[in-house]
C-alpha cells in the first residue's frame, strides 16, 4: 500500500511533464500559424477578406497565450494562470468561430440580408453574449478558483462556441467547394474541434474520473491542437507562395 501515493506522484510529474512540453509546442506552432497569417494579410488584396485574417491573427495570438499559460501551470500552481489559461482558451474558439461567420458573411454566394434566417446585428449580440460568459467565467476562477460551476460554464461555452463555428464552416463547406478557402477551411475545423474538447475535459473531475486521466487527455488534445496548426499552417504558406507568384 506504501506504493500507491508513490505511484500517483510520479503519474502527476509526468502528466505535469507532458503538458509542459505540449503547451511548449502550441507556443511553437501558434507563432508559425501567426507568422503566415500575417503574410496572407499584407499579400490579400480582398478588402472584404481583411476581417477573416485578422480574427486568425487573434487565433495565433490567444493559443499562443494559452500555450505561455500552460507552461506557467505546469510549473507553478496559480489560481491566476488557471483563470487566464482559461480565458485564453474560450477567446481563442470565439476568435476562429468569428472567422468563419465572417468569410460567409462576406463571401459573394452568401444569401441577401433579407434572406436570412438570422440577421448580422442579432449574430453579434448571440456575439457579445459570448464574451461575456468569457469574462464570467475568467472572473469566477480568479476569485474562487477551479470548481464544479465554473468547470460547467467553461465545457457549455466552448461547445456553445464551437458549434456556432462548426455551422458556419459547414455552409461554407457547400459554397467554397473546391477551393483554396474550402482547404483552409478543412484545416480550421479540426482546430475548433480540438479545442472545444479541451474546453470540455475539465469538467470530468467534477463527475468523478480521476484528475491524472483529465489531464492526460488534455495533453493529447493540447498536442493535436499544434498539430493541426502547423498543417493550416503549411496551406497558409501555399497561399502566399500563390500570391506572391500571381
Amino acid at each position: 500500500m506504501a506504493l500507491a501515493p508513490l505511484t500517483a506522484h510520479v503519474g502527476d510529474a509526468s502528466a505535469a511533464a507532458v503538458h509542459f512540453l505540449g503547451s511548449v509546442l502550441l507556443v511553437a506552432a501558434a507563432g508559425v500559424f501567426g507568422y503566415y497569417v500575417v503574410l496572407n494579410l499584407r499579400l490579400n488584396r480582398l478588402a472584404s477578406q481583411g476581417p477573416f485574417w485578422r480574427y486568425l491573427g487573434l487565433v495565433a495570438a490567444t493559443a499562443g497565450l494559452y500555450g505561455v499559460f500552460g507552461v506557467g501551470a505546469a510549473v507553478v500552481d496559480s489560481r491566476a494562470l488557471t483563470a487566464f489559461g482559461n480565458g485564453a482558451l474560450l477567446l481563442c474558439i470565439v476568435f476562429l468561430a468569428f472567422s468563419m461567420r465572417e468569410v460567409y458573411f462576406n463571401s459573394a454566394l452568401a444569401p441577401p440580408p433579407d434572406d436570412r434566417r438570422y440577421s448580422l446585428a442579432t449574430l453579434r449580440r448571440l456575439e457579445a453574449a459570448f464574451v461575456g460568459v468569457i469574462l464570467v467565467e475568467w472572473v469566477a476562477v480568479l476569485v474562487i478558483g477551479q470548481s464544479a460551476v465554473t468547470g460547467l460554464v467553461k465545457a457549455l461555452g466552448s461547445v456553445a462556441f464551437a458549434t456556432y463555428g462548426a455551422v458556419f464552416a459547414e455552409k461554407l463547406e457547400a459554397m467554397a467547394r473546391g477551393t483554396s478557402l474550402d482547404t483552409l477551411r478543412r484545416h480550421l475545423l479540426p482546430v475548433l474541434v480540438s479545442l472545444g474538447v479541451l474546453g470540455v475535459a475539465d469538467l470530468g473531475v467534477a463527475v468523478g474520473v480521476d484528475p491524472v486521466v483529465v489531464q492526460a487527455v488534455k495533453n493529447v488534445f493540447v498536442v493535436l491542437v499544434a498539430g493541426f496548426l502547423v498543417t493550416a499552417s503549411i496551406r497558409l504558406q501555399q497561399n502566399v507562395e500563390g500570391l506572391s507568384t500571381a
